[in-house]
């Protein structure tokens, strides 16, 4: 075993002006984002968003929620699930969660998915029309029970 000597510690010296000022600059820019986050329960300024999520405890005997998006393709395969993630749509399944409402008021914004899909993979089989689901799960003890209750939310014919 080899010891080494610790060395001095070196000597404090204060923080500049300028040093001060920046640190405390990026503290107030950090609290705007969260303020606003917060009061607009928006996640614009990600991670800086809604604290919402974090506010009160789940009812581990109630529902839960999960968004989706099926398709059919040109080749006549049906229900195929649309990868909602970075590779798949390059559209995540929380911006299409987040903006549910809007889907549901006009359903045209799904063709959005699949021109992205296209985009991403022209060379593979393309969407022909879009069905945004939703099943709803019931929690027992925080666990899944029985099987969920899957209801069509909207659909859109792909224009091509």
């Amino acid at each position: 075993m080899r010891i080494t000597a610790l060395r001095p510690a070196r000597p404090r010296t204060r923080l500049s002006r300028w040093g001060t000022a920046w640190r405390l600059g990026l503290v107030v820019v950090g609290l705007v984002a969260l303020v606003h986050g917060t009061l607009r329960d928006s996640d614009d300024f990600f991670p800086f968003g809604s604290m919402a999520q974090y506010a009160s405890a789940h009812d581990l005997n109630g529902t839960t929620r999960s968004t989706y998006i099926l398709a059919d393709t040109e080749s006549g395969e049906e229900d195929v699930r649309v990868p909602l993630n970075a590779t798949g749509t390059g559209i995540g399944r929380a911006e299409v969660e987040g903006q549910l409402g809007d889907f549901l008021d006009d359903p045209s914004l799904m063709q959005v998915i699949a021109d992205a899909y296209r985009d991403i993979h022209p060379e593979r089989d393309q969407y022909t029309h879009l069905y945004l689901m939703r099943d709803v799960y019931q929690l027992e003890d925080g666990y899944v029970v029985g099987e969920p209750e899957t209801t069509l939310l909207a659909e859109w014919e792909v224009v091509r």
